[in-house]
């Protein structure tokens, strides 16, 4: 026994035994399986085995017969096939200290007078700790009430699937080891459900896709009226789903208008126009029931604030109309996000006339005014897009800064949610050789457990180009999270040509970026905007997004010169 408790000298006063075996024949003797008995006189200590049906638990001369073995203090558990199971009190109480000194374990017979154990043997294993059954049965549930929600995260733990604040799930690391065979958790970083299969998490598949991506097709050809700038794809429950087009054409006499598409039968059909200045981007956003829509516009004249707007979903009508007016100043872009129940606006305002450094404004809304009111007041410099997101549990807000007003050389700042208030966390790193050049767009997303940030750099302008060598042709970066130091560190730059906006997408265990390549070194015409291991032709773009229709996959692209954007279908191999 000192070979096995090399720490302790002293057998736990609380543990648990697992047997895991397989008999042929009911026995008609009792057989011992498991002792530990004294060196020098051979009495046991303690010992299990098995008599007829039923189990039989040995201590200090008093013989338990029930029908796994679970010792706590005073009181013995008996577990079996984790269906039956039955306690009862000890006649002596199990001592909080038994020493273990020349004391050795016999498997399969407890004494020379005993009957071997006859079957076959899996595992003896011992376990300390109280009860250990709840880390390898399944809860007991009722068939009748069929499959439920209730969803083991981890030994121990239990949780009902529901709206409640309180999060099952915590971002320490959950052991996976033989007690755990058969637990499912949930990994929140990978965000993947997982099975304890012989001491490793596997991932569990449901209908595994290992399709590959081939190629992108052309599906559908939209005429948006206007160059667009940004699509956002959106779906409202129960109405499908939808994609909101910002149309970029300044018109000083009439006021320029946006498209929103609906998807129906594989294809995009116009189902309403709204007002918009020079629209920039689109969000979609819910508060508790409601359905919300802001556009930020740039405006018709830079030195003048505009208004960007909130539409709000009318459920009766079942179109958008105005809900609520923002003052910006050249507004490029807007985010929305929820922090402890409370939704909150974020607006990057690029300029105000010649005047670059200017403060973006994140707004909070109020259930008593039922509208966004001002929150907080962020420097930026000519901030150009704003990107929430979260790790394990804390909000970050990173802003794209693109131009001071004389150069492209300006950092891009991340902020930390503490406080009820962003604090600056982290500026996005940069060096002479893989300088940020008018970052103009950030995207979050994860592969596996790590996080990841690509920034899009569009121009090279300032004293550091004087000879204006290639403005277009830049270096995009992509960021990634260093669990150790808590900061984003470069992973990869790629050189891009004038690149406004990154896509992720996941194609069954393929991750692909695309890239939305706004020039080809100046020159107009099409130019290439690439997929890792894959180049597209393509009119000069400004934004990608995706659409799943059952099994099937397409990318929307804005067309920032003219009316004429379009729909890709992907090919799988």
């Amino acid at each position: 026994a000192n070979k096995i408790f090399t720490r302790c000298l002293y057998f736990p006063f609380e543990f648990s035994l697992f047997l895991t075996f397989k008999q042929y024949v009911v026995p008609r003797r009792e057989e011992c399986l498991f002792s530990l008995f004294q060196d020098t006189t051979m009495s046991s200590l303690i010992s299990v085995g098995f008599s007829k049906d039923r189990v039989v638990f040995r201590y200090k001369g008093q013989r338990y017969r029930f029908k796994i073995i679970s010792m706590a203090a005073e009181v013995v558990t008996v577990t079996r096939d984790c269906r039956q199971r039955r306690r009862r009190p000890l006649a002596t109480a199990f001592p909080d200290l038994l020493p273990v000194v020349n004391t050795s374990f016999s498997i399969g017979r407890c004494k020379q007078s005993s009957s071997v154990f006859q079957g076959l043997l899996k595992s003896v294993i011992l376990v300390p700790g109280r009860d250990a059954s709840v880390h390898a049965c399944p809860p007991e549930m009722d068939l009748a009430q069929g499959l439920g929600n209730i969803v083991r995260t981890f030994p121990g733990l239990w949780t009902v699937c529901s709206r409640s604040s309180l999060t099952p799930f915590y971002t320490t690391p959950v052991m996976c080891e033989w007690t755990d065979v058969g637990n499912i958790a949930f990994d929140v970083y990978a965000r993947k459900l997982k099975v304890c299969v012989n001491g490793v998490w596997r991932e569990v598949k449901v209908s595994p896709d290992k399709r590959k991506l081939d190629y992108l097709l052309p599906h559908q050809l939209l005429d948006t009226g206007q160059g667009v700038l940004d699509i956002e794809v959106f779906e409202i429950p129960g109405e499908g789903t939808f994609a909101a087009y910002a149309s970029a054409g300044l018109q000083t006499s009439v006021q320029s208008r946006s498209n929103i598409y609906h998807w129906a039968d594989s294809k995009l059909t116009l189902y309403q126009t709204l007002p918009t200045q020079s629209a920039q981007a689109w969000k979609f956003f819910s508060i508790r029931n409601q359905f919300f829509l802001a556009v930020a516009n740039y405006g018709i004249n830079p030195s003048i604030p505009s208004n960007s707007t909130i539409f709000k979903w009318n459920k009766v009508r079942k179109k958008f109309h105005k809900y609520q007016d923002i003052v910006t100043y050249t507004a490029r872009d807007v985010e929305a996000f929820e922090i402890n129940g409370h939704s909150y606006l974020a607006v990057a305002n690029h300029a105000q006339g010649d005047n670059n450094q200017i403060d973006s404004i994140v707004y909070k809304w109020s259930s008593r005014e039922r509208q966004f009111l001002e929150h907080q007041r962020l420097l930026t410099i000519g901030a150009y897009d704003w990107t929430h997101f979260t790790v394990d549990g804390y909000h970050f807000l990173a802003v794209a800064n693109a131009f001071s007003g004389l150069t492209t050389l300006v950092f891009s700042v991340l902020y930390f949610w503490q406080n009820s208030s962003w604090i600056q966390f982290q500026t996005l790193e940069v060096d002479t050789l893989n300088t940020a050049y008018c970052s103009v767009t950030s995207l979050h997303f994860t592969i596996n457990n790590d996080h990841y940030l690509a920034v899009a750099n569009a121009y090279n302008y300032g004293s550091q180009n004087y000879q204006e060598i290639d403005s277009y042709r830049t270096n995009s970066t992509i960021y990634k999270l260093d669990r150790d130091k808590r900061v984003f560190t470069r992973y990869q730059s790629i050189c891009t040509n004038s690149a406004v906006d990154w896509e992720y997408l996941h194609v069954g265990d393929d991750h692909y970026l695309i890239v939305s390549n706004a020039q080809n070194g100046g020159a107009g015409d099409r130019l290439l905007t690439f997929v890792p291991s894959h180049y597209l032709h393509t009119l000069p773009n400004a934004d990608f997004e995706v659409i799943k229709d059952g099994s099937d996959i397409y990318l929307l692209y804005a067309n920032a010169k003219n009316a004429k954007s379009e729909v890709l279908r992907v090919k799988f191999l």
